[in-house]
């Protein structure tokens, strides 16, 4: 970490959430930066994408920069891909969006991350990061039933009343009535793993870590910061068991998928997944972005990420990270 006087870019996407005041967020960024001293730049995106170049187009200037995305799981994925592989960068992000998936990892959520000062003044961890067919992603990468309800999920989000997951569960029947399971032949890599499955699955999910989809949890114990990643795969399950299951996924209940419904579910570390779809036109959900494929290539990316967080909102990790610890400990004594 540089020693360097920090400078400060705040990225706002005005297309972020339902009612994101533009004027209002760059007012508060203006008077938190006044009080404080420090260099500020506000940039406002104009096109999807936009937020990456300008992350590159000012970390490549030189001196440490803090990057904020002003926006929702989109913009902080935009973010993401700016800054990947930039040792004078670390990013974070001001709430703004209509799911906020991503901050739910943290203690206090999306709230605490609208707190201006709080978030310029957190601390910094480094994260993993993931690669879905070359795309740099930072919370969960799936294919399958789930990545086609997030192909069309912003088809119900912005409509009035409708929450994040009401949005979700929207799309999801919308989807259901299309198909919901399909076949796929998976090849996985991972600690002391090699092994591939060939048949037909409903989710196949790879997370680094836990929400998505406007809060569900498919895994509630993993860790951004441990250095590999966990599939969770739900086997073919039928149209009658679709609901209960989706449910249960929701909760991060896999285990009793398994043994309630006769699902098969495998949950495992990996640092690799391959996955053919066996022909078809599909998709990838890369934290929300949507990427066309027929063979998905989800891997550990070698490139890590320094994140910061208000130190209120750490706790949760700090144990987490010195559990890894004791255990790593207890394991090589």
């Amino acid at each position: 970490m540089s020693d360097q006087v920090k400078k400060h870019l705040f990225i706002i996407n005005p297309a972020a959430g339902k009612r994101l005041n533009t004027g209002k967020l760059t007012a508060g960024i203006k008077e938190v930066m006044r009080r404080r001293g420090e260099e500020y730049i506000i940039r406002i995106t104009e096109s999807p994408g936009h937020a990456t170049e300008l992350v590159r187009q000012y970390v490549a200037g030189g001196g440490d920069w803090r990057v904020y995305a002003c926006g929702g799981d989109g913009t902080l994925n935009e973010v993401v891909c700016g800054a990947a592989g930039a040792d004078n960068c670390a990013i974070s992000q001001i709430a703004c969006g209509t799911g906020n998936d991503f901050l739910r990892f943290f203690d206090g959520g999306g709230a605490a991350f609208r707190d201006i000062e709080a978030v310029v003044d957190g601390e910094e961890r480094e994260f993993d990061l993931m690669e879905a067919n070359g795309h740099f992603a930072i919370n969960i990468c799936s294919v399958g039933f789930d990545a086609r309800v997030a192909a069309t999920v912003h088809r119900f989000s912005k409509l009035p009343g409708v929450t994040p997951v009401c949005a979700f569960t929207v799309s999801a029947l919308y989807n259901f009535l299309r198909s919901f399971c399909n076949d796929y032949r998976i090849k996985i890599e991972g600690p002391g793993v090699s092994r591939t499955l060939e048949g037909q699955c409903a989710l196949i999910c790879v997370a680094s870590a836990r929400y998505y989809g406007g809060g569900y949890m498919p895994m509630g114990d993993t860790d951004p910061t441990d250095g590999v990643l966990d599939l969770l795969v739900i086997g073919k399950a039928s149209r009658l068991r679709a609901a209960s299951l989706l449910m249960a996924y929701k909760a991060g209940k896999y285990e009793e998928i398994s043994r309630k419904y006769d699902i098969k579910v495998l949950r495992l570390p990996v640092t690799r997944v391959e996955i053919d779809l066996c022909g078809r036109s599909g998709v990838i959900n890369a934290d929300g972005e949507i990427i066309p494929a027929k063979k998905a290539l989800i891997r550990l990316s070698q490139r890590r990420i320094r994140f910061f967080a208000p130190s209120r909102c750490l706790e949760s990790l700090n144990r987490l990270c010195e559990k890894r610890y004791k255990n790593a400990n207890a394991a090589a004594f």
